[in-house]
């Protein structure tokens, strides 16, 4: 039994606008942050997610203060707030326009982990 996290891979939706994977966008107000590539050459950490305006606003480099609106930082639309009901509910803010499977299950309240189906092992019988 392995008891290891698993990451589930994000599938975007594809973007048709162009140069869309050259540019990100402000976590508060949804604006293009010019200066700031969505891949760096190296495998770096993102320090800042917002414009200056907003990261005075929200006194943060990366996200808005607790009920503000927030944008995607991939496409730059409002994102949807979900809140996961319980002990210690979760909020998930998730672009309908990029991950639209996910937050059509967040709508309905499913907010479980889907597992992941491990693709089949193929074996080879050897010819004799």
């Amino acid at each position: 039994m392995n008891n290891r996290w698993h990451r589930v891979p994000t599938v975007f939706v594809d973007d048709v606008r162009p140069g869309w994977s050259e540019f990100v966008y402000c976590k508060g107000c949804g604006i293009r942050l010019d200066g700031h590539p969505r891949h760096h050459e190296r495998r770096t950490a993102v320090t800042v997610m917002m414009c200056e305006s907003c990261r005075n606003l929200h006194s943060h480099q990366l996200v808005p203060t607790p009920g503000s609106p927030s944008f995607c930082y991939r496409c730059g639309e409002p994102d949807a707030v979900f809140v996961e009901k319980g002990f210690s509910p979760a909020t998930y803010r998730i672009c309908p326009r990029c991950l639209p499977d996910r937050a059509a299950r967040y709508r309905a309240g499913n907010f479980a982990v889907p597992k992941i189906v491990p693709e089949e092992v193929k074996t080879e019988v050897p010819s004799k």
